[in-house]
This record gives C-alpha cells, sequence and structure tokens, in this order.
C-alpha cells in the first residue's frame, strides 16, 4: 500500500502521471494501477478527473496530507540504519562515575554544538553495569574504565581510548603516611572511595587481602573532586586517575604516594552497540571528546 501512496502523492506534487512515473522510475500505466488499487482499497476517488490536469477531490487532500506524513515516517525509519545519515531523536550514553568527573561536560557541549536537534539521555554507573546495558540495548554507547587486559564481549563494539594510570593521594598539609611506603602500611589508614562496586576499591581490596589486611573506610561517596576535597582536609587516603589529580584545583593540596608494591593501570574504553545506525556520527564524537579530555 505504502507503494500506492507513493505513486498518489507524487502525482499530487507533480500535477502529470507521466512526471510522476519518471520520478518513480515506472511506467505511466502502473502509476495508474497503482491509483486505481489506492483508490479500490480506500473506497473513495481521489482524483478530480473532470479537469486538466487532474486535481484533488476534497477527501484526496485529507489523504494527500496524512500520505505525506507517512512517507516521511517511512523516510525516517530508513535513515536510522544508515550510519551516514545526520544524527537524531535521542542517544543514550554511558559514563563510569570517574569519566564522568573529568568528560561529562565536555562531552555535551560538543554533542550539542555538533548536533544540535540531538537529544542527550545520560547515565552514570559501574563499568560491568554499563556494559551490560549497551549489550542490551538499554545504551548506545558507554565510556568505561576497565582493569587492563580485560576482554569485551562480541555482543559489543570496543576502543580503547587511553591507558589510565591511577595514584594514591593523600593530604600534603595533614600526610598520613610516608612516600614511598607498602600496602601493609597503607592498611592501617581510613580511606576515602566509591561505594562497593568501583573497580579502584576492588582491586585495592584484594592487594590488601594479599597482605592478611583489611580496607578500611571512612568515607563512601561519589564525586572525585568531592573525595579528593575530603583528602585535603586530611579525612583519609584516596585513589584517582594520575590525570584527575593534575587538573583539580585542589592539587597543590595533595600528595601522591609512591606505593612500591600495588600498582592499578585502567583502561578507558568506548563500547558501543555493533550496529549504531544514524548515531554512529555521533558516537565518534562521543569517542573523540573523551580522547580530547584524556590526551
Amino acid at each position: 500500500m505504502l507503494q500506492d501512496i507513493e505513486a498518489f502523492v507524487a502525482v499530487a506534487d507533480l500535477k502529470s502521471l507521466t512526471k510522476a512515473a519518471d520520478k518513480l522510475s515506472i511506467t505511466q500505466s502502473a502509476i495508474s494501477r497503482r491509483l486505481q488499487q489506492l483508490e479500490s482499497t480506500l473506497g473513495v476517488e481521489l482524483l478530480d478527473r473532470t479537469i486538466k490536469p487532474h486535481g484533488l477531490t476534497a477527501m484526496g487532500r485529507r489523504i494527500y496530507e496524512q500520505g505525506v506524513r507517512l512517507l516521511r515516517d517511512r523516510d525516517g525509519l530508513l535513515a536510522i540504519t544508515q550510519e551516514t545519515t545526520e544524527p537524531a531523536g535521542t542517544i543514550r550514553l554511558g559514563l563510569t562515575h570517574a569519566l564522568a568527573d573529568i568528560a561529562m561536560f565536555h562531552t555535551v557541549v560538543q554533542l550539542k554544538t555538533s548536533f544540535p536537534a540531538l537529544d542527550l539521555e545520560l547515565h552514570t554507573g559501574w563499568s560491568p553495569g554499563l556494559l551490560a546495558m549497551v549489550g542490551s540495548g538499554a545504551l548506545d554507547a558507554a565510556a568505561l574504565l576497565v582493569v587492563s587486559g580485560t576482554d569485551l564481549p562480541n555482543d559489543v563494539e570496543g576502543q580503547l581510548i587511553q591507558r589510565v594510570e591511577t595514584v594514591v593521594v593523600q593530604s600534603r598539609q595533614h600526610p598520613s603516611v610516608d612516600s614511598p611506603s607498602g600496602i601493609d602500611a597503607l592498611a592501617r589508614h581510613k580511606w576515602i572511595l566509591n561505594p562497593l562496586g568501583c573497580g579502584y576499591r576492588a582491586a585495592l581490596e584484594r592487594a590488601m587481602e594479599g597482605k592478611g589486611r583489611r580496607l578500611q573506610i571512612s568515607i563512601n561517596t561519589h564525586g572525585t573532586e568531592v573525595q579528593l576535597r575530603l583528602v585535603a582536609a586530611g579525612m583519609g587516603l584516596g585513589i584517582v586517575p594520575r590525570s584527575v589529580v593534575e587538573e583539580s584545583p585542589l592539587r597543590d593540596e595533595l600528595s601522591i604516594v609512591d606505593v612500591t608494591d600495588f600498582s592499578l593501570s585502567l583502561d578507558a574504553k568506548i563500547v558501543r552497540a555493533l550496529q549504531p545506525g544514524n548515531l554512529r556520527q555521533a558516537t565518534d564524537v562521543f569517542e573523540q571528546s573523551l580522547r580530547s579530555r584524556l590526551g
């Protein structure tokens, strides 16, 4: 039926069976058949054949308006699958808490500047949960921090952005430990860390358990800058990406602890659906934005 509607709209626009046939690359007799089929299906006359060129009946004008909308929706539906099509609609992006602190604002500005009509839906969370959401289609792309060398599942497309070095930090004015120090010494002090689920925290916990010690948490909180403010005030030790410390307004109030028997490198990765369709260009801008912030 869509082909019949397409033929009718072409005739109404061009006011000529011949021109409509040329536009659709079919014969004039095929155009006539499609018009007759549409009128038969709808049970109404669409063209006023008493005048030349044929005009539209009152019902024909109403069907024409609805037909234009239907064809526009059809074209929009087909465009969703085309990676070269301008991004439209809503893109759903996820970022780990640490990467959101580093890149979320910059990402939003870049995407809205590049594609003003594109709506953004942003989520923050832990890497495993965000990865699962991309795999299930709940997110179109996500920026993750995973332990270096971690393999991604086959149902997503992944791209390494940069290897991220994490460091232990303490208050410069109120230091808790010497530098260098080992895990055993660090385990004697309390920490300001993300809640359970954080990759940094899990790796640090495993390292301490390997020494027969337990990780002591002083404050559980999201937000890297909040954590660094508390660390700078002498409330505990923290662990964050080195680049975050270097860019923080609090960098002069913090000192990095050289840890002799523990190091943690994480891979910042962009993962996206295997078939991003017309959101490909937008996910490319997302990737470029993260690269520029981590570079």
